[in-house]
């Protein structure tokens, strides 16, 4: 019995280790003489000030981190660039307490990115991500804008790690 059970054992195994499965971010589907990579400055086509900053840097921390690119301070120096533009940025009222006053709001944020060879030849990866996040309302506009400048990192986070794990595993 213990034999027949180890022998399945090894048949699921086996299956589940030929399936492709991979956790994201670990992959690397860009052509092998692309191995740095000079990220521009996003844009932003919204009226939220400065969130073009703060994805741009998020995203430059998940290139440096993950270390499958180098990422490089001069375009001269480069063999791919990443460009990007903040497309939409929206944060709306989500639920609301009994005397219909408002108790969260959800902050959402979509980007386009694509990665070129340097010469512009050649897009080797292009697409569009959107992520929200929700922060709790507050009497008090300090403490609410806070909360939303804190949505916004979070979503800036996961928006970078997406455009990462995207690109690098060709999803």
């Amino acid at each position: 019995m213990k034999k027949i059970t180890l022998g399945l054992s090894l048949v699921v195994l086996l299956f589940v280790s030929a399936c492709g499965y991979h956790l994201p971010g670990r992959g690397n589907d860009l052509p092998e003489d692309i191995q740095t990579v000079f990220i521009e400055p996003f844009t932003n086509k919204t009226t939220e000030p400065f969130i073009e900053n703060q994805l741009t840097n998020e995203v430059r921390d998940q290139f440096s981190r993950r270390r499958t690119l180098d990422v490089v301070a001069n375009s001269d120096n480069a063999d791919a660039v990443l460009s990007g533009v903040v497309e939409s940025y929206r944060s709306r009222s989500v639920t609301y307490d009994k005397d219909d006053d408002i108790t969260e709001y959800r902050v959402t944020m979509t980007v386009a990115a694509k990665l070129e060879r340097i010469n512009g030849e050649e897009v080797l990866w292009q697409g569009s991500v959107s992520w929200s996040d929700e922060f709790f309302a507050s009497d008090d506009r300090a403490e609410q804008d806070f909360r939303e400048s804190e949505a916004q990192d979070d979503v800036s986070r996961r928006l970078a790690q997406e455009v990462y794990n995207r690109m690098t595993d060709n999803f």
